[in-house]
């Protein structure tokens, strides 16, 4: 029975998606303060941090939690899904008030 790498590439990869539009989005906050056209793609960013970092829970907690959710703290599991509530909320915001309105 091979022994799971610490950390797989999907991991990997959902760490450099987050972290890199993360400080993306920091930059080009930073920047709209001196040109105010630069904070629709700051929010743009913002937004697509936050369907990355959703993308990253439903991973962690389906296909590595997997049935161990139950025995974890319920303070973590508060924790999670206050941040997974306000990722997704912030996601659809944007879509709601770019799309829609």
């Amino acid at each position: 029975m091979e022994k799971e790498p610490k950390s797989s590439k999907a991991i990997m990869t959902f760490g450099i998606l987050v972290l890199g539009s993360a400080l993306i989005t920091v930059f080009l906050f930073l920047i709209s303060t001196k040109n105010p056209n630069f904070a629709g793609k700051a929010l743009f960013m913002f937004a697509l941090t936050s369907l990355f970092g959703v993308a990253f829970m439903i991973y962690m907690k389906e296909f590595r939690v997997k049935g161990n959710w139950k025995e974890l703290p319920i303070a973590f599991r508060f924790i999670w899904w206050a941040i997974f509530v306000a990722n997704t909320l912030n996601f659809m915001d944007y879509g709601i008030e770019t799309f829609i309105s």
